[in-house]
């Protein structure tokens, strides 16, 4: 009984910047969803986002990119690109936050501008491709996990990948319950211990150049692909490095005085992980030429090998069994990360009626929202399973771009339904312009390059829309459907349950 609680009723979530209480949404739901606790600081807010931001994507990314574009120049150009762009979506992340630091992130800003169901559709989403993303990343670190001990080419690497993939998932659900001071705690743990790897690569590469090796790193743009098409897949490539910036706005509630600290974790995080991803590609570039970048899929161990190639057995097996854990601890730090942040998704839709009120059930010990955290849990679960995580990785990308340009727009829309609301965080509009313009290029160059497959993730992201309707939108069904499945759960953990 000590682990959950409930309060008494009050109607969910307040529309203060809409300007009027939904009479709607008041007598939708009877039970209320208590606050989590503030407790992240701006360090902890910005190693959240640069956790999540630097995972796996930098060992695997670079490799992809020079493929498409051919040379060392050209690979920065689209790395520094990359960054631009995923800054100019934090930044209006940044202000969207200042105005709006509600728990739930995107959410909140397309429910603020465009209303309930463009809203629903959005946590619909949302909650899906985060437990997507979950799973490929859980995945991502299983398979160099298992690698220290296995030969992938065994037969049963794979069904051992994946049970060890969701034996990560439990035990990040687990760290995350027990509080978000305990789970952002490991998570700086583990950010500390990512840096300490990526500087140790970038000695290596500094004292291969003092060693007179700079046949590599003087290439140029020598080999540059000028297929115009192969460099939009690259850029794609880079911003899936960059993925995770908007995870800071989806903890704002817990962040301590948000209206600052939020739009300044986003443009402080945004800038220390473009620099560096320049600076690691720098060191790629400089241990292997780009043919030796485009034939290593696992690139920090072959940049290791190749420094320590002219000395003892000893130190290449060291090199190689100290770059593959340092890549298994920076995915796990990034796990760690989007499950913080994605767990409070249902809580927020609980919180505005949205989801059922059993996902608004928080830890009378340690203020989570655990049964929001076990709801991500269950469906990344389900997620590790399936075999071609490639359609996982394009199912996540192609959405979460839907929903950024709708946010990006936001910002515009805002300025003029809202002239008047106070923007402690303000940027100039032609960046949200770019951001909007860049979401348009690369939705449509999905579709271009695969209609099919591209339709298929469209349709179910309209089936949010039957869903609203008959459910969300229907009060006495959504009333009745949210407090039985909250009653059954509270029975079950033997929880006190109040009504208005």
């Amino acid at each position: 009984k000590q682990w959950y609680q409930r309060r008494v009723a009050i109607t969910p979530g307040n529309n203060d910047l809409e300007g009027k209480n939904s009479a709607t949404e008041s007598s939708s739901m009877s039970l209320k969803v208590p606050e989590l606790e503030k407790t992240l600081t701006l360090f902890h807010t910005v190693s959240i986002a640069v956790g999540q931001i630097i995972g796996s994507g930098i060992f695997i990314s670079p490799n992809v990119i020079i493929k498409g574009v051919g040379s060392m120049g050209l690979s920065l150009i689209i790395w520094t690109v990359g960054g631009l762009l995923s800054l100019c979506g934090a930044l209006c992340f940044g202000e969207l936050g200042a105005i709006c630091p509600k728990a739930g992130g995107e959410y909140q800003y397309i429910k603020m501008t465009y209303g309930r169901m463009a809203s629903f559709a959005n946590l619909w989403n949302l909650i899906i491709v985060n437990s997507m993303a979950v799973a490929v990343i859980s995945l991502t670190f299983s398979t160099y996990f298992l690698s220290l001990f296995m030969d992938p080419s065994h037969s049963h690497f794979e069904t051992l990948k994946k049970v060890l993939a969701a034996f990560a998932i439990l035990t990040v659900v687990s760290i995350c319950m027990y509080g978000t001071k305990a789970g952002v705690w490991v998570q700086n743990v583990f950010t500390i211990t990512k840096f300490l790897a990526l500087l140790f690569l970038v000695s290596l590469a500094v004292a291969y150049l003092c060693q007179g090796h700079t046949e590599n790193i003087t290439s140029g743009f020598e080999g540059s692909n000028m297929d115009v098409s192969k460099w939009s897949g690259a850029l794609l490539t880079s911003l899936w490095a960059y993925n995770g910036w908007n995870h800071i706005s989806i903890v704002a509630s817990e962040v301590k005085n948000p209206e600052k600290n939020v739009p300044r974790a986003l443009v402080i995080s945004m800038v220390l992980v473009t620099c560096t991803y320049i600076v690691i590609n720098l060191a790629y570039h400089t241990l292997l030429s780009p043919y030796d970048l485009i034939r290593s899929e696992s690139i920090a161990v072959h940049a290791g090998e190749m420094f320590f190639a002219e000395y003892s057995q000893g130190t290449l097996t060291f090199a190689r069994y100290f770059f593959a854990t340092s890549v298994a601890v920076s995915t796990f730090g990034a796990l760690l990360s989007i499950t913080l942040s994605s767990s409070r998704l249902p809580y927020a839709g609980a919180v505005e009626g949205m989801m059922p009120t059993l996902f608004g059930l928080v830890s009378k010990t340690n203020k989570t929202p655990i049964t929001s955290l076990a709801f991500l849990g269950s469906c990344a679960f389900l997620c590790v399973w399936p075999s071609n995580i490639g359609n996982l990785i394009q199912y996540v990308g192609f959405l979460s771009w839907i929903f950024w340009g709708l946010c990006f727009v936001a910002v515009i829309v805002l300025r003029f339904k809202m002239p008047d609301i106070q923007r402690p965080f303000k940027i100039p509009l032609v960046v949200p312009v770019l951001a909007a313009l860049t979401s348009l290029y690369l939705i449509v160059g999905s579709v271009y390059a695969n209609p099919l497959i591209s339709g298929l993730w469209l349709i179910a992201a309209l089936l949010s829309v039957p869903v609203y309707y008959g459910y969300v939108d229907n009060e006495k069904m959504c009333q009745r459907w949210m407090d039985k499945l909250t009653n059954i759960l509270l029975h079950y953990l033997e929880a006190a349950e109040q009504k208005q």
